[in-house]
């Protein structure tokens, strides 16, 4: 009988599926993190294409509405960014103006109903200098 029992307790097949299985949570957590990491990344670089391709417009146009427009059609309509506003700064007399962009970029895993509350905010910047006078 104490062998029995020696051999029960000494045998170890199936050990590798409970390891896996404690395990595999933190490979989910792991990958959602990865997920949200590459698209807070991809938010970021196209918020800063819109603000620079914005600047492009108006320093060459002067026309607000079709700066904003640049910059909405730059940020398209992805999940993972909701546009807010664009407002242009006057720096100087010569020209010289800051546009903003503000977004709001929700996070990938959340309910729906949730999204507006946790979305994180952020703005992106550029400088330039109207060309038309």
């Amino acid at each position: 009988m104490k062998k029995l029992i020696s051999k029960r307790i000494k045998n170890e097949n199936g050990a590798l599926t409970f390891e896996f299985l404690g395990i595999l949570p933190f490979f989910f957590m792991f990958f959602i993190l990865l997920w949200q990491v590459v698209a807070s990344g991809y938010a970021v670089y196209t918020v800063k294409t819109a603000v620079n391709e914005g600047a492009k417009t108006y320093s060459a146009t002067k026309d607000s509405i079709e700066a904003e427009n640049t910059v909405k059609n730059a940020l398209g309509s992805s999940s993972v960014i909701s546009y807010k506003g664009v407002t242009i700064s006057p720096m100087d007399a010569n020209g010289k103006f800051e546009m903003n962009v503000s977004v709001d970029h929700p996070l990938v895993f959340i309910p729906k109903q949730w999204k507006d509350k946790t979305a994180l905010s952020f703005d992106q910047s550029a400088v330039g200098q109207v060309l038309v006078k």
